[in-house]
C-alpha cells in the first residue's frame, strides 16, 4: 500500500467532517488569487475574446496601499463618497456633528477603514477598486460597471453579474477584495 493510498483510506474513514476542512481549505488558497475577469468573466473559465488576445491590466492594489498612499491618487482624497457612489439622501445634510457616521457623510479616505456602518467593508473595498480603475492599474472592469455593482446592492439588495444569478453584498465585496493584491 502506497503512502498517498493509506492518507486517501484515512481521509475517507474521517468522513463529512473532513470534507468540510478540505472545503474551508480550498477557499482560502483561492481567495490568495487576483481575480482579472470582469464579474460576468470570473463566472467562466478564460479571459472573454473582447480583449483581442491581450490582456487587460491586473495590477490592482488594496485599501491598505491606497490609505497609506494618498499621493498616488488619481483624484483628490477629500473625494466625498457620495460625490462617486449612489448614496441616498443630500450630503448637503452632513453635519461636523454627522460627518463619517455613514456613507453620505465620508469621504472616500476615511471610508479606506473599517466603519461599524459599512457592512463587509464593502465600501472599502469598493474604493480600492474605483481607485485602482483611475489609475490604469486594472482593465478588466470599468467604472459603469463598479458603481452599478454599488448602486445594485444599495436598492435592490444584489447585483446581478448574469442571468439568473445575484450576488449579495458579502459577495460583491469578495469580488472586489479579489481584483487586488
Amino acid at each position: 500500500m502506497s503512502e498517498r493510498g493509506a492518507a486517501r483510506r484515512r481521509l475517507a474513514k474521517a468522513g463529512v467532517g473532513a470534507v468540510g476542512v478540505l472545503s474551508t481549505l480550498e477557499s482560502h488558497a483561492t481567495l490568495k488569487l487576483m481575480t482579472c475577469k470582469s464579474p460576468s468573466g470570473s463566472m467562466s473559465g478564460g479571459m472573454s475574446s473582447h480583449y483581442g488576445g491581450v490582456k487587460p491590466a491586473c495590477e490592482g492594489l488594496s485599501p491598505g496601499f491606497w490609505k497609506n498612499h494618498t499621493g498616488s491618487w488619481p483624484c483628490s482624497i477629500d473625494t466625498w463618497f457620495a460625490d462617486v457612489f449612489y448614496v441616498a439622501g443630500n450630503r448637503g445634510s452632513c453635519t461636523v456633528k454627522t460627518k463619517n457616521t455613514s456613507y453620505l457623510c465620508s469621504t472616500m479616505l476615511n471610508l479606506l477603514s473599517p466603519q461599524k456602518f459599512d457592512k463587509y467593508n464593502l465600501a472599502m473595498h469598493a474604493i480600492a477598486t474605483y481607485l485602482n480603475i483611475k489609475s490604469g492599474r486594472i482593465g478588466f472592469l470599468s467604472t459603469d460597471t463598479l458603481l452599478a455593482m454599488w448602486a445594485d446592492v444599495q436598492t435592490k439588495g444584489y447585483y446581478s453579474p448574469a442571468a439568473g444569478v445575484r450576488w449579495s453584498a458579502e459577495q460583491v465585496k469578495n469580488y472586489l477584495e479579489s481584483t487586488h493584491d
